[in-house]
């Protein structure tokens, strides 16, 4: 009970007061969390701003978005490599073995994979994905490393839509907060 308490308390100072090391603590947690993936870290990180007491929204939203947004995005996109990787090498000889408990087979993947035709719009379903933050990233993941997306392009993609998250939560939490104070 203590250890959850005092995690807690960390990851609030994190937060609350934001500075080059929280940035680093925070991007090491989203690192481990995507290759663990047991918290659900964009609530619990943005959840500490109900105990945020500062009035201005610029500074507010810039030192969020520095401090906390980008280095957690980045880090859970370089923590997603990892199953973005065994997907991509290991996902066509997997499916092909477990077919038939599957219920697809690769050639299903291939006809999938041939509507994405590598069009600006594809990227954009992709990001919005990213973007939203109840869903899990752990199928998405596995999907692009089968589909074989660019690593590259999977990795610009993956850190922009986990930032792009964050700053959603952030966005409904204050929302909420001012909801409540009025």
């Amino acid at each position: 009970m203590e250890l959850s308490y005092n995690l807690f308390h960390v990851i609030q100072d994190m937060v609350l007061k934001p500075d080059f090391t929280s940035a680093m603590a925070l991007f090491g947690l989203s690192l481990l969390n995507e290759l663990a993936a047991v918290l659900p870290y964009v609530a619990l990180i943005s959840g500490q701003l109900l105990f945020l007491k500062v009035s201005s929204f610029h500074v507010i939203i810039s030192q969020f978005f520095f401090f906390v947004a980008v280095p957690a995005g980045v880090g859970g996109a370089i923590g997603s490599f990892l199953t973005y990787g065994m997907a991509y090498f290991g996902g066509k000889p997997f499916i092909e073995k477990f077919k038939r408990y599957l219920r697809f087979s690769w050639d299903d993947i291939e006809k999938t994979n041939r509507r994405f035709k590598g069009a600006w719009y594809d990227e954009i379903i992709f990001l919005v994905l990213r973007s939203v933050p109840v869903l899990p990233s752990l199928p998405v993941n596995i999907a692009m490393g089968i589909f074989r997306m660019s690593p590259t392009r999977y990795f610009v993609l993956t850190a922009l839509g986990f930032t792009i998250r964050m700053m959603i939560m952030f966005a409904f939490i204050w929302v909420g907060m001012e909801t409540l104070v009025q």
